[in-house]
């Protein structure tokens, strides 16, 4: 897994307003997508199997978004996945989007929480997902000091 965890994803017409611009809920939906695989690749579960195979959701906690350069529709955003703050029962996620000059174009800092699905409340984060998270961490962390 490439440190960051990188994706690149061409904007489609549909991902933007009538101006040609990303629309705002679009943006939120590509920091989801970004998660989910890297989810499917670090831990191997979906959040659909996380449900159904270990009762577990993740549901959003606070979400904000922060805008710096436009994205239109044709153009090829890098998305980048770091992790802020690993919790007990908590993920902080920095998802960020470059252009094709490698400008950043929008920054979403997202909690999620895991909780059980009967009750909703939160639970901690399962040993064998939170090694790997864990990990990923320290490799994020590693990757930003030499870039320093």
């Amino acid at each position: 897994m490439k440190i960051p965890y990188t994706r690149r994803r061409r904007l489609l017409w549909g991902d933007c307003d009538p101006a040609g611009v990303i629309y705002t809920p679009n943006v939120i939906h590509l920091g989801l997508e970004i998660i989910e695989h890297w989810l499917v690749e670090l831990i191997g579960h979906d959040c659909i199997a996380l449900q159904n195979k270990y009762g577990l959701d993740t549901p959003t906690v606070r979400l904000n978004c922060e805008f710096t350069h436009a994205v239109r529709a044709g153009d090829e955003v890098e998305l980048r996945l770091r992790i802020k703050k690993l919790g007990s029962s908590s993920i902080n996620y920095i998802v960020e989007g470059f252009n094709e000059a490698d400008q950043l174009c929008f920054a979403i800092d997202q909690v999620s929480c895991f909780v059980g699905v009967d009750e909703f409340k939160p639970v901690q984060i399962p040993d064998e997902f939170r090694e790997k998270i864990a990990a990923y961490c320290t490799a994020c962390d590693e990757f930003a000091e030499k870039e320093d």
